[in-house]
C-alpha cells in the first residue's frame, strides 16, 4: 500500500522562510516570481494564524530579509545563522519545539543548499517537510532541480503556495477564503 502524506492542517503547520536576503537579489533565477510566491505564502499564513520562523544566513555579509516581506513579517524577528541548515541555529530548534507544530512548510533560497539541508534536518527530526516548490529558488535552474530531486528522495512532501493555503482551509466556507483567494489569484508563473 502506498504511503499518502498527511494533509496539511492549519493547527499543525508552521512556515519556515529560509534566507530570502537582499544580497541574493541579482543572482537568483526567477527572483521576482519566487518573491511574489513567498510573499503570498507569508500573508496567507498570517491570515490563517500559522506561526512563521524566518532565518538569515550571515546577514552581516548577505544583508537582511528583503523589504517586500516587511508587512507580512511584522513582529517576526529573523534568526541569524551560520550553518546552512536552518535547524543548525539552536534558536530555530527552540522555536520549533515551542510552537509544537509537526508540519513545516518550507520556502526560500537556495533550494540546493540551505533549503535542502533544512528539509533534511526537519525530516531527521521526525517532522514533515512540505516544500512550496513555487516558492524556492537557486542561482541556476539546474541547481534548483538537483535540490528538489534530493528533497524528494529524502521524503519531502511536494507542495505549492496555493496548494498549501487551500489545503489548510479545507473548504470555501473558511473565514479566510476571500483573503487567501485574493493573495493567489494573480501570482506569476514560477520555476516549478
Amino acid at each position: 500500500m502506498r504511503h499518502v502524506p498527511d494533509t496539511l492542517a492549519q493547527e499543525r503547520a508552521l512556515l519556515l522562510v529560509v534566507d530570502v536576503q537582499e544580497k541574493f537579489r541579482p543572482h537568483i533565477a526567477g527572483w521576482d516570481a519566487m518573491v511574489a510566491h513567498v510573499d503570498a505564502l507569508i500573508k496567507g499564513c498570517v491570515a490563517l494564524d500559522v506561526p512563521i520562523i524566518v532565518t538569515e544566513q550571515y546577514p552581516k555579509g548577505l544583508g537582511h530579509t528583503i523589504e517586500e516581506f516587511a508587512e507580512g513579517l511584522a513582529g517576526v524577528e529573523p534568526i541569524e545563522k551560520r550553518a546552512f541548515s536552518s535547524l543548525g541555529a539552536p534558536e530555530v530548534v527552540a522555536q520549533l519545539d515551542q510552537f509544537g507544530r509537526d508540519q513545516i512548510i518550507v520556502c526560500g533560497i537556495e533550494a540546493h543548499v540551505c533549503v535542502q539541508q533544512s528539509v533534511a534536518d526537519i525530516l531527521r527530526g521526525g517532522r514533515q517537510a512540505h516544500v512550496a516548490l513555487d516558492a524556492i529558488a537557486s542561482r541556476t535552474a539546474s541547481s534548483r532541480e538537483v535540490g528538489v530531486r534530493r528533497m524528494r528522495a529524502a521524503g519531502m512532501v511536494p507542495s505549492g503556495v496555493e496548494l498549501a493555503l487551500f489545503e489548510m482551509m479545507i473548504s470555501a466556507d473558511h473565514s479566510q477564503f476571500k483573503t487567501i483567494s485574493g493573495l493567489v489569484r494573480d501570482l506569476p508563473q514560477s520555476l516549478s
